[in-house]
């Protein structure tokens, strides 16, 4: 009888223990806010004038993503160590989709990653098929789910699944040097900036190939050096002209529309445009990676403001490059050598 009652207080006392650390696991880890205020916001302009930029946060480790961590994780990590960390190297280009999972392309790093901002997980993904590997991916969009991804270097656009599963990929026969893409849903079309050919080849989101759009030249509807692009929600394509250091804007046709910009250090003027979006009142955002801002700009093309400087603070830029815009006019932009991405907000209207 002794016996058996020592050996029910050895097995309450386990089942405590038990229950105690399936408790501790199983409890809920509340997550640190992932863009906290700052005590001394920073807008654009600055004060008196009546702001209309406003700095958010960045993204420039797997720990910016602010994870809640439990104690036994802890303790693990204490025994075991840390495993590493997802870090950005050089991000180009950065998409916000669906339940607000950002992916950013990073050149330096050939990877793509994944900042899920409502879970807090992260991955990285590049495997291709045949032991292939991304070697320098630049761009990005999400066509129904499926996110394509431009390798300047292999020349071609890659596709993979929502969970980073490669798909397959087109473009290798007709393109040089691709550094941008664009689609316009409603006619189903593709739109990828070929730098080393000086043209925009149209597809169709299976990599059909439409047609070509411009040549190389300084004309309006000829490009130097094209990169960037953006569509916005009316089909009107943009592009920076990089070489001829100016933004071109052309129906989803094709069809030359107007331009805007020259070469100068004046505002409204381009050292080297990059990155390109729009926000839902029309004002257009050009990343200049020389001058190291962001100018934006009316619909016209003229200039209503710029904001940032070379450095590596809030609100500055080491070569900026890609840029993303979501639905609530957050402005993201990938800071690539400051190897992080900077997060904005658009406040108020269109005036």
């Amino acid at each position: 009888m002794n016996i058996d009652k020592q050996y029910f207080k050895i097995g309450c006392h386990g089942s405590v223990m038990c229950f105690l650390l399936l408790f501790c696991v199983s409890c809920a880890v509340e997550q640190r806010e992932m863009f906290p205020a700052l005590e001394q916001p920073v807008v654009w302009p600055e004060p008196p004038d009546q702001e209309r930029i406003r700095y958010v946060g960045m993204i420039s480790t797997e720990e910016d993503l602010k994870r809640g961590v439990s104690w036994i994780q802890s303790l693990g990590e204490l025994i075991f160590g840390r495993e590493e960390i997802g870090v950005l190297l050089a991000p180009s280009a950065v998409v916000l989709g669906a339940n607000e999972k950002l992916y950013i392309s990073d050149g330096a790093g050939g990877v793509v990653h994944v900042f899920d901002l409502a879970t807090r997980g992260y991955k990285q993904f590049s495997a291709l098929g045949n032991d292939e590997k991304l070697t320098m991916p630049v761009a990005l969009t999400i066509i129904n789910g499926r996110l394509y991804v431009v390798d300047s270097v292999l020349h071609k656009v890659c596709i993979f699944d929502r969970k980073g599963k490669y798909l397959g990929s087109f473009g290798s026969e007709l393109l040089i040097r691709p550094s941008g893409i664009a689609y316009f849903a409603e006619q189903d079309k593709l739109y990828i900036s070929d730098t080393g050919g000086h043209v925009i080849r149209v597809f169709d989101k299976s990599g059909e190939f439409i047609e070509t759009i411009g040549s190389r030249g300084i004309e309006p509807g000829q490009f130097n050096f094209p990169t960037h692009l953006c569509m916005d929600n009316n089909g009107k394509l943009y592009v920076s002209d990089t070489l001829n250091y100016r933004v071109q804007i052309f129906s989803h046709e094709g069809k030359f529309l107007k331009m805007f910009g020259e070469q100068g250090d004046r505002p409204g003027q381009f050292a080297h445009p990059a990155g390109i979006a729009t926000d839902s009142f029309g004002h257009i955002y050009v990343a200049d990676r020389q001058y190291e801002n962001i100018q934006i700009f009316n619909s016209d093309g003229e200039i209503l403001m710029a904001i940032g400087y070379e450095g590596s603070g809030i609100g500055e830029f080491w070569l900026p490059a890609g840029m993303y815009i979501d639905e609530r006019n957050r402005i993201y932009v990938a800071d690539s050598f400051n190897k992080r991405v900077q997060v904005f907000e658009l406040i108020g209207g269109a005036e």
